[in-house]
């Protein structure tokens, strides 16, 4: 070895491989094509190997192949050197290519070695034979439970549709006679003389119809939110007024309970509010009347707050604003509480559930998420709960622009001449109730059983205004509304659409053909007379129930240095009644006062001032400086 690192070309000394041939031509030329031949099939294998691993970059033997490109490449020079020294006998070279070749093969025999067991895994082809028959059998089973699903699908889907056109159906059919009920109800309440026992027996006849209405209007409800179709329609409203309305509702129920009923609310609340107004009551009904529901004794509390305040761009105030409901009732276990939130569950003993459907706090949920929102719940079993959630709500500067709540009395009439309105429907009892409404208010009213009639009862009677539905024979109400517009000489008159359909395509189909509004059945009196007033501009006449207190307001402030307040104990009602924000019996008792004794003149007119535009606070201060 190291004679070699010396002379590593030396040949001196060494004869020409030939010579062991003894130079015969045709044994020189076997080994010399022999060597060369084997030489190029060598150089050939690692040439296909470098393709085939530049093609299947993807097998795990690449190292390998390498190697076992490397050690045939060596293997071919070895017989290129062979036919070398044939003429040059550079026996040292052709030794250390001999010797490098060996450790190429021992490397490379190692990774086999190591390699074999991995390689032994792969499959053969009989194995993937198996593979591939297993595979298209999933694929056939994969293909036919898709199938099946498609088919579920479309039956879901089919069944999805039946259901809504069943639960269409069914609200135009419950709803029917529910507007009859209802609205005759109120009719009797507006126009007839009853007992003290009729009012009741009446008011009790209303109650059960809304209450029948609220299930249908729950399960429907759901159904829309199962379909992703409940949105919110937000609009500007009072707040004050809104708050004072929820309350009174929740707070007669508190009443005949016998329980107590507190309103705290947050002196810095906005005055008006842009949300949906209809959704953000329904939502603290259903909290107000769970707490009253399963409250023996105690008390419930409506807190109202505003948690923080930020302005926009457009210098818009956005208030965060939180409710929250507190009772002293029979509270929830744990359990409980997990499933409250989900559609028909129920909680409490069996009289108290089946009060209900079990829709309403998913229903509320699925609100308050759409605000931004979400209720939450802290309660202790049979000790009371809370329930409570925030919504960002920016301030309305129009709210004014939006009918105020305010009590005015029962309407007898209407200022200047005579206005004439047709209503078409195909239900006899739907024509009574509008009849029975207006005629008495005094409006003439022609009446029409479908949609030609009614074409040819317009043609006849000339109405300012037309009330239609929309499911009748002959001529539907959207074909009616259709015509009309088209007409020149009828195009202007003003069109109310009236249906029992709760979805809102009807709705908006109405509108779209040319429908003025749309009112929903049964038919609320206010809406129906609020109507009236926009389209035929109209001065509604009041009965004289409260003039006294018009009266009251329309005076100015006299001789404020000569203030007489009433006795301590009337002070200290009315400081009671402010506090539950109890507007409406502020008023009456103002009312009272001012009959009874005219010296309090001044300080009702104050006191209706404040309650009138529901300026609590500075109303809780005036009373106090007068107690004290």
């Amino acid at each position: 070895m190291p004679t070699f690192f010396n002379h590593p070309f030396q040949s001196n000394g060494f004869i020409p491989h030939g010579h062991c041939y003894l130079w015969q031509t045709g044994l020189v030329w076997l080994h010399i094509i022999s060597d060369a031949a084997i030489a190029f099939a060598y150089y050939s294998i690692p040439f296909l190997l470098i393709y085939f691993i530049s093609k299947r970059k993807d097998v795990p033997f690449n190292g390998v192949f390498l190697l076992f490109g490397a050690f045939i490449i060596a293997c071919g020079t070895g017989h290129l050197m062979d036919i070398w020294t044939l003429w040059h006998p550079d026996y040292w070279i052709a030794g250390t290519l001999k010797a490098l070749t060996a450790i190429i093969s021992i490397y490379t025999a190692f990774a086999l070695f190591f390699l074999m067991p991995q390689a032994l895994s792969l499959p053969s082809p009989a194995q993937l034979e198996v593979i591939n028959r297993a595979l298209s059998s999933e694929i056939v089973e994969r293909k036919r439970i898709e199938k099946e699903l498609r088919l579920a699908e479309e039956v879901a889907q089919n069944s999805n549709q039946a259901k809504s056109e069943f639960l269409a159906n069914m609200s135009h059919e419950l709803r029917t006679p529910l507007n009859g009920i209802l609205g005759f109800t109120q009719i009797l309440q507006r126009t007839e003389s009853l007992s003290e026992k009729g009012r009741k027996g009446v008011s009790i006849i209303y109650q059960c119809g809304s209450h029948l209405l609220n299930l249908i209007n729950d399960v429907l409800d759901f159904s829309k939110i199962e379909a992703r179709k409940l949105e919110l329609y937000p609009v500007d409203f009072y707040l004050p007024a809104f708050i004072d309305s929820v309350t009174e509702i929740c707070r007669i129920r508190a009443e005949q309970k016998v329980i107590a009923f507190h309103v705290q609310l947050d002196p810095n609340l906005p005055t008006g509010i842009h949300t949906d107004e209809k959704r953000l009551r329904q939502v603290l009904i259903n909290l107000l009347s769970n707490a009253i529901k399963f409250t023996h004794q105690g008390s419930v509390t409506f807190k109202v707050q505003v948690i923080a305040q930020e302005s926009n761009a457009n210098g818009q105030i956005n208030y965060k604003i939180r409710f929250e409901v507190i009772d002293t009732g029979t509270g929830i276990i744990p359990q409980q509480a997990d499933k409250i939130f989900q559609p028909f569950e129920q909680v409490g003993n069996q009289k108290r559930q089946s009060e209900g459907t079990g829709l309403g706090l998913a229903i509320s949920q699925k609100i308050v998420l759409l605000m931004g929102g979400q209720i939450q719940v802290q309660s202790e079993f049979g000790k009371g709960s809370t329930f409570w959630f925030e919504a960002k709500l920016p301030e309305s500067k129009d709210w004014a622009k939006v009918s105020r709540v305010v009590e005015q009395g029962t309407i007898i009439g209407y200022q200047g001449e005579m206005r004439t309105i047709l209503i078409a429907d195909d239900k006899w009892e739907n024509r009574s109730v509008i009849v029975n409404l207006l005629e008495p208010v005094g409006f003439t009213v022609v009446e029409a059983s479908q949609g030609q009639e009614a074409l040819q009862q317009t043609l006849a009677h000339k109405p300012d205004l037309i009330i239609t539905d929309l499911v009748m024979p002959i001529l539907d109400g959207f074909e009616l509304i259709s015509r009309l517009r088209q007409s020149e000489q009828f195009k202007g008159i003003a069109v109310i659409a009236s249906s029992a359909s709760v979805f809102a395509a009807d709705q908006y189909k109405s509108i779209d053909l040319g429908a003025d509004a749309f009112l929903p059945k049964p038919v609320e009196a206010e809406t129906l007379l609020e109507m009236l007033r926009q389209f035929l501009h109209l001065e509604w006449i009041f009965d004289g129930q409260i003039n006294a207190i018009k009266k009251i307001e329309a005076s100015g402030l006299e001789q404020t240095n000569e203030m007489i307040y009433p006795a301590k104990e009337v002070l200290e009602k009315l400081l009671e009644l402010v506090q539950d924000g109890d507007i409406q019996n502020i008023l009456d008792l103002a009312e009272q006062l001012s009959a009874s004794d005219g010296q309090l003149k001044v300080f009702v007119q104050q006191l209706v001032q404040l309650a009138s535009n529901f300026q609590l606070k500075r109303l809780e201060i005036f009373i106090e400086q007068y107690i004290n």
